[in-house]
């Protein structure tokens, strides 16, 4: 197979090897928020930012105009559609329910 030694041992999880690369990764990491601070006070990147911009004014519009409603009308005329006394649609509802048994032997 191979050495320790080779030079085909990519997998070189050695402490010091893992140690290079965390160093190297904080590095960059701290480089990035370097970059960051000194983009804007708040640390925000310029994607971000752009979400917190404010719209353009809204246009002015003159207020409508008040026009006259027209007035109220009752439902009398309309009264000679509904139904009258005598016929079936006018019955109230008739209420079903249960009426108490009544037990011959008790009430002897």
């Amino acid at each position: 197979m191979g050495d320790f030694g080779d030079a085909f041992n990519r997998n070189d999880n050695s402490p010091a090897a893992v140690q290079a690369r965390t160093k190297a990764q904080n590095r960059a990491n701290v480089m990035q928020l370097k970059l960051i601070g000194q983009s804007h006070p708040t640390g925000l990147t310029n994607n971000l930012l752009k979400l917190f911009e404010p719209r353009p004014p809204l246009e002015f519009k003159p207020p409508p105009e008040k026009r006259k409603c027209p007035p109220y009308t009752g439902m009398a005329q309309f009264v000679v559609n509904f139904a009258e006394k005598g016929d079936p649609e006018y019955q109230p509802p008739v209420q079903k329910g249960e009426t108490p048994v009544r037990c011959p032997l008790l009430h002897e």
